[in-house]
């Protein structure tokens, strides 16, 4: 391949930059790690934007490559509307900081149409791919601020919401189109572990939602409620000295507001992604609820089912104190007999001591019915000795942190209200990153981020779009930066001026 010139130049004129910015920041030979670390990020914040200017300016000039490689947020216009090649401008954040990128571009016949499909973001892939890590883990605010303070990357809480509501919901839609694949056995094959023992839990927990609203109250007032988020984990743990699972190993998780028929195959597909089909032993642990038993029977037949041993437990007090009186010797004694049943697999002795009761009141009577049911309709999911000869886990704790863990220390915050598509993307992005292997977010970016709710601006009064093309009547007739009057109020387009 010929080499080429101008590359060269470009190589031979950064290098020469480099070697003297290092002489003059790095004169000591016995610097300190620090000195030298505070050294490197100076040279760094030197060179690094010019360089990443030069080069994109020198980039392909074909708008269909520069769209796949620099995707970026406001192309302004700059040149004449004219039948010849105009020229473009591109402004983007990038990682390296607040630098502009102004990269001239030749096209022919450029319509509106096309110009306005081009605002889709505002920053590069990498400080999207940052906001998309950071915004399930913090605040809005607080992402924010971290790259102001690690990246001098000067995002508004408002657009990190977008990019990463923005990517969370291609990733959600991506996960529901591999659960589809999957329900109908057509999933492409991955290599996926074999587990020796597999555990997989559901539950849910109210988040707080509310209705189409906005702070100018155009839609009305604010009204809030609560949805339940379903969530899921998959995991396996590792043994204790006497051979009983312990501590998680390895986890991944999973959370919808939609519904049971949603939350399902998605839970589905994740186990089938963690070695369900290899595993040697598949144990589904859950709190009693019905929902969750008809998942589990659907997705997962021939699991062994384990019905929470402290939710049990939390029927016997139920029973206790009906029985003889909140907190008294006679209900603590009662239930610390009955949990002793519960672990030698007595199920059969708590019921009949329950269907013993005599019940003086139709209250009591009407908790003697309903409890006795719930131990004899979950007796084969109660065999606690069994479980623990064979050092299986009996409580759900793990399925309890992760609804803590994965959905309420991020979306049930003090003050917090969230519309529901931008609770179902946070938490798919969040469910997502605290796995043990972390969903990789690069093919979800998008082209620019495809920011949600950007508001179109439109000509000034009396200019019109005619044919999905700019009137020439907006464009200056010779090349001048600022010639769309009503985008010039831009930082951004202030700053390329």
């Amino acid at each position: 391949m010929k080499p080429d010139p101008d590359r060269q130049a470009l190589i031979d004129q950064m290098t020469e930059r480099f070697r003297k910015k290092l002489e003059e920041q790095y004169t000591d030979d016995t610097a300190t790690l620090e000195q030298i670390e505070e050294a490197v990020e100076r040279i760094g914040q030197d060179i690094l934007p010019e360089l990443q200017k030069k080069l994109a300016n020198n980039a392909p000039r074909n708008p269909e490559t520069i769209r796949s490689t620099a995707p970026v947020a406001r192309r302004r216009v700059i040149g004449a509307w004219k039948p010849k090649p105009s020229l473009h401008a591109m402004d983007c954040l990038s990682g390296h900081g607040p630098p502009i990128i102004v990269m001239p571009v030749a096209t022919d016949r450029l319509p509106w149409t096309a110009v306005w499909d081009w605002i889709k973001g505002e920053t590069t892939p990498q400080v999207r791919l940052w906001v998309a890590y950071l915004a399930p883990l913090l605040g809005f605010a607080e992402s924010a601020e971290a790259l102001r303070t690690l990246r001098e990357i000067d995002l508004s809480s408002s657009t990190v919401e977008r990019i990463a509501v923005s990517v969370g919901t291609s990733l959600r839609k991506a996960q529901l189109e591999e659960a589809d694949l999957h329900s109908k056995d057509r999933l492409p094959d991955k290599r996926t572990a074999c587990p020796k023992r597999l555990y997989i839990g559901a539950d849910g927990i109210m988040t707080p939602l509310r209705e189409a609203w906005k702070k100018d109250g155009s839609l009305g007032k604010l009204t809030c409620r609560f949805g339940e988020c379903k969530t899921g984990v998959v995991y396996e743990t590792s043994s204790d000295k006497d051979g009983r699972d312990s501590r998680v190993r390895i986890r991944a998780y999973t959370a919808t507001l939609e519904d049971v028929q949603t939350f399902e195959p998605l839970l589905g597909t994740l186990a089938h992604r963690c070695g369900y089909h290899a595993a040697k032993e598949v144990i589904v642990l859950g709190d009693g609820a019905l929902w969750i038993w008809y998942l589990f029977g659907r997705q997962f037949p021939g699991a062994i089912q384990i019905l929470d041993f402290y939710h049990a437990c939390e029927h016997l007090a139920k029973v206790a104190n009906a029985m003889y009186g909140k907190d008294t010797d006679l209900s603590r004694a009662w239930q610390k007999a009955r949990q002793a049943d519960l672990k030698a697999n007595g199920v059969a002795e708590v019921v009949k001591s329950i269907q013993d009761w005599q019940p003086s009141t139709p209250e009591q009577a009407e908790i003697r019915r309903i409890e006795s049911a719930y131990f004899a309709d979950n007796a084969k999911r109660m065999r606690y000795q069994t479980y623990l000869e064979k050092g299986y886990q009996i409580g759900s704790g793990v399925v309890e942190a992760t609804c803590k863990h994965v959905v309420h220390q991020r979306l049930d915050q003090a003050g917090m209200h969230w519309r529901e598509a931008s609770a179902e993307a946070i938490v798919t992005l969040r469910a997502a990153q605290l796995s043990t292997c972390p969903t990789d977010l690069r093919p979800h970016l998008g082209n620019g981020g495809m920011i949600a709710g950007i508001k179109k601006r439109t000509p000034p009064e009396g200019q019109s779009v005619l044919d999905g093309e700019i009137p020439e009547s907006v464009l200056e007739p010779e090349f001048r930066m600022g010639s769309l009057p009503w985008m010039s109020s831009s930082p951004l387009w202030t700053a390329i001026r």
